[in-house]
């Protein structure tokens, strides 16, 4: 068993807990990391914890490591251990807590307290589901020209409730032009088009693709004749 390890089988777990209680003998600092340390009765590795752990309990040599204390510690500490990485994820992007809590699950940490610290990080502002959605729906429809439809159902998957999603969704077409959006899109693709010389199956080319954009059908409707123009000029 390695010390340095923060994530035990739990068929590890049951067999220290089986030898509880037992005396910690020494407290030693880890090699790879000095910031946390290992508990050892004699030469039996007991866990690993954080100096805030330390702090936190009633840890010292000659401290008896009772089940109920065992079990308090690696709780806290995977708590700390979920937080971490959230502060992790989030400082290389922002997430929805849908998504955050995903990836802690993935991870193999505990729902229950996975849980916990979304809801801390929520009620602290870390995550912010409005926030993130008005962010992503920005990003998609400036960056890849995505149709509000589109930006609905990503939204979904992210986890993002859906009259959160319907709101953001909703002030983005009134920001944006989305018929002429829809206009330069299939502009760019004149070529493509152009190659279907049957007028009615080029039409249903350029709606096809625009509702594929995301688009909806009162958008492309409008749209539409302006196409038709400019690609017969």
């Amino acid at each position: 068993m390695n010390p340095n390890n923060e994530h035990w089988k739990s068929s590890d777990e049951d067999l220290i807990l089986d030898k509880l209680p037992l005396q910690v003998t020494s407290i030693k600092p880890q090699l790879k990391r000095p910031d946390r340390f290992s508990l050892f009765h004699e030469k039996t590795f007991l866990l690993g914890v954080s100096s805030q752990t330390l702090l936190d309990f009633p840890i010292q040599k000659g401290v008896q490591m009772t089940p109920s204390l065992y079990l308090s510690i690696k709780e806290s500490e995977e708590y700390q251990s979920v937080k971490d990485r959230c502060y992790r994820l989030l400082s290389g992007r922002d997430h929805a807590a849908f998504e955050l809590r995903q990836k802690m699950v993935k991870k193999g940490f505990s729902s229950e307290i996975t849980e916990r610290v979304i809801e801390e990080f929520l009620d602290r502002g870390f995550l912010d589901d409005e926030k993130y959605a008005q962010k992503f729906a920005a990003d998609k429809a400036n960056l890849k020209q995505w149709g509000p439809l589109k930006i609905k159902i990503a939204l979904k998957k992210k986890g993002i409730n859906k009259s959160v999603a319907e709101k953001v969704v909703e002030k983005l077409n009134a920001n944006l032009e989305q018929d002429q959006i829809c206009v330069d899109l299939a502009l760019k693709k004149k070529a493509h088009f152009l190659r279907e010389p049957d007028f009615y199956k080029r039409k249903q080319k350029i709606y096809r693709y625009l509702a594929g954009k995301g688009y909806t059908g009162d958008q492309i409707k409008k749209a539409l004749p302006t196409i038709l123009d400019k690609l017969n000029a």
